[in-house]
């Protein structure tokens, strides 16, 4: 790759999780890919979420995608837009749990067992994906939010997908795409660099703080509990951004949020 030097090239980069989780592994890692000119498409290696694996990999892989010209990331998740403020040429949101992330040769995905009787919803205000049958449940007792992305336009809620029948697992995964183009456009329409992370963090740590509020209405506490990589986006403050040792944004962020 060296060698060609052709920036229509795209070298191919599966990376195990691993090297994301100390200093010393993450500063050769850097080096290697800087040794290749043009675009590096960076996949991540890891059963499930691979970046819920070490508690500094956000922050890893955030250094990698700033430090490595031309840095892209295939094959994620929420990843997709961290990395994308950080500056990453290109990524790509997977659009089922299988697409998300790469296993080593030789080993099978882990995943549930049986086939779910209903679709993956993301739902916006958590930042993550639920059965469409959880969420009836869960809002069973309650008033389910109705979604105003582009494609439910208010007139479906959140609890209407509980089933494959019929047109919902097309329109769940219409919801999913209109909602994840609706963060895009936000956060492409920011200026590159600081702001834009800022922006991103802040998203994260508004939806970490929204879990226990929504379980409160729902008065269940265990209802809904944010995922482990989530909650590591909402600690990954930018270097510019009050950090906190909590997740909860200061008292002035918070009133701005």
């Amino acid at each position: 790759m060296a060698a060609l030097d052709d920036a229509r090239v795209v070298f191919a980069a599966p990376v195990d999780v691993g090297w994301l989780r100390e200093e010393d592994a993450v500063r050769q890692l850097i080096a290697c890919l800087r040794l290749v000119k043009g675009p590096k498409a960076i996949m991540l290696g890891g059963q499930r979420d691979p970046l819920a694996r070490h508690a500094r990999a956000v922050d890893h892989l955030r250094r990698v995608i700033e430090e490595v010209p031309g840095a892209a990331l295939l094959r994620t998740d929420l990843a997709a837009f961290g990395a994308l403020a950080a500056g990453a040429a290109i990524t790509a949101f997977g659009a089922g749990s299988r697409l998300r992330h790469i296993v080593a040769p030789g080993e099978k995905a882990e995943a549930s067992k049986g086939f779910p009787l209903s679709p993956h919803v993301l739902f916006a205000e958590l930042m993550d994906f639920f059965l469409g049958k959880t969420l009836a449940d869960r809002f069973a007792a309650a008033s389910a939010p109705v979604c105003d992305c582009a494609v439910c336009m208010g007139a479906w809620a959140l609890d209407e997908f509980a089933s494959n029948a019929g047109e919902r697992p097309a329109r769940a995964a219409a919801h999913n795409v209109a909602v994840l183009m609706e963060w895009l456009r936000t956060l492409t329409a920011i200026a590159p660099g600081l702001e834009r992370q800022q922006w991103w963090h802040e998203r994260c740590r508004t939806a970490v703080e929204r879990y226990p509020l929504v379980n409160a209405q729902l008065q269940q506490p265990d209802a809904f509990k944010a995922p482990p990589q989530l909650r590591r986006w909402a600690l990954a403050a930018p270097a510019a951004a009050p950090a906190s040792t909590n997740g909860q944004a200061p008292a002035k962020d918070q009133r701005r949020s």
